[in-house]
């Protein structure tokens, strides 16, 4: 006989978490807004004020995943900063729910890889050995290495299984949507602020090719919780709009890389599919001039020499700090004597900070985790974490703020946790006994990164 229902007089705690939360969210954006535009210390402190308040509410809350969500949403806005302290509104977000995640998972974690470890251990301790051989901690090599920090603990924090990834990944998505639409509608105002005409840009998104790399990325690494079908359909058209707006030649090219290993490479095992990508790219790289600025890129062959200009200094400057590196933050080249340039290739970037062994930890992760990946039985591969992958990798060829960026690390993150525990492509229908054990609708599949 089943027992009576239970009637609830008192307010659903839920929903009431939900409100609190909404006001959170409202009262940082608002905050936050009026600061950058402004520059005003009070509104700062309300940011700050209402920041710690969502701090103090996760810490108690039975129910944590709006907050991880809303974290995840500000990931995109790359170029909203907190006025005073100059630190990303991103990164702030990201270090406040990742700390909360440790404090509140004592359950069961993923198995984090052996060389995933030891790739983090080898990042840090390279960056912080090159920035005492290089002039010491001043702030803004404490800003990097702060930076670093995050970087490594985000990956392996959602390796680890810390953040559920539909959360995550639904946050993702909603930021994605929210930032796109900011340029969509700053590029017909006619924006020019980010000093780029004719392309999408913003506030959220920052120039151009860092946006393209973002939606690329970020979109490949979270369009699997869109179910199958035409709502996938619509969401991937939805963002490559945006993405076509940015003209960003070389995301374009990471973008055809994807789209042959959709098409080809997914199907192949680990030696044809490497084969296949590496004669992709090298078939796209070496296109010639007179395509590379056809039509929409007529008019950047001035810009494809100060891009060779920038090359050349950097490549002087990742054989001087070959070794043992300049130093984090050591990315800026000077260009005629007279103006000062990010690197434009993420490789060189990260030899001039921390040196080959750096660098070598980071691709050697990368290239481990993409091969593990494609190692797995057909049934249990994920084409859209390998092509987030893909699209780092081909990026970090043509922008020098890639590798160590929050989007490779989630897309790092994403990877690691779905081999720890990969899902089939559908889900199956469970005995109503193991339902009655508390199996999800989803099947439980074991552990198979050991045996790879």
């Amino acid at each position: 006989m089943r027992p009576p229902k239970r009637f609830e007089t008192g307010p659903n705690p839920r929903i009431a978490l939900m409100v609190v939360w909404c006001l959170i969210v409202l009262v940082i954006g608002l905050a936050v807004g009026r600061s950058i535009g402004t520059g005003s210390r009070a509104a700062l402190i309300i940011a700050a004020i209402a920041i710690s308040g969502a701090i103090a509410l996760t810490l108690f809350a039975t129910n944590v995943n709006l907050f991880y969500s809303a974290a995840f949403a500000t990931i995109p806005m790359a170029g909203v900063a907190i006025p005073g302290v100059n630190l990303p509104l991103n990164e702030l977000m990201l270090a406040v729910a990742l700390s909360v995640a440790l404090i509140q998972n004592r359950g069961q974690r993923n198995p984090v890889p052996a060389f995933a470890k030891i790739a983090a251990a080898v990042l840090l301790g390279m960056m912080t050995i090159s920035a005492g051989l290089n002039g010491g901690f001043d702030l803004d090599v404490l800003k990097r290495l702060g930076h670093l920090v995050l970087f490594c603990v985000a990956y392996l924090a959602i390796a680890a299984g810390m953040i559920p990834r539909r959360v995550m990944q639904r946050g993702l998505l909603i930021g994605i949507s929210l930032a796109s639409a900011s340029g969509v509608i700053a590029l017909i105002a006619g924006d020019t602020s980010q000093g780029y005409s004719g392309r999408l840009t913003g506030q959220m998104l920052g120039d151009p090719n860092r946006a393209a790399v973002l939606i690329l990325v970020l979109g490949a690494s979270s369009i699997e919780i869109v179910p199958a079908g035409w709502r996938r359909n619509i969401t991937v058209v939805l963002l490559a709009v945006p993405f076509v707006l940015t003209q960003s030649r070389g995301a374009l090219l990471a973008l055809a890389v994807c789209i042959v290993w959709w098409l080809l490479g997914r199907r192949l095992r680990l030696v044809a599919g490497i084969a296949a990508l590496g004669g992709t790219t090298a078939a796209l790289s070496l296109l010639p001039s007179t395509i590379q600025t056809f039509s929409l890129f007529r008019t950047r062959s001035g810009s494809d020499v100060l891009r060779g200009t920038i090359l050349e200094q950097s490549l002087e400057m990742a054989r001087a700090n070959f070794w043992l590196g300049g130093g984090p933050g050591a990315t800026r080249v000077d260009v005629y004597n007279r103006f000062s340039f990010f690197f434009h290739n993420s490789f060189l970037a990260v030899i001039s900070e921390g040196g080959i062994v750096s660098a070598a930890a980071v691709g050697t992760l990368i290239v481990l985790t993409f091969g593990r990946m494609i190692m797995l039985p057909a049934g249990l591969r994920n084409p859209w974490f390998e092509m987030s992958l893909l699209a780092i990798l081909v990026s970090a060829l043509h922008l020098g703020e890639v590798l160590l960026d929050l989007p490779s690390a989630v897309a790092i993150g994403f990877c690691l946790s779905w081999l720890a525990r990969p899902e089939p492509d559908s889900p199956r229908p469970i005995p109503p006994m193991n339902r009655a054990m508390g199996q999800t609708d989803r099947l439980n599949t074991p552990n198979v990164t050991g045996v790879l």
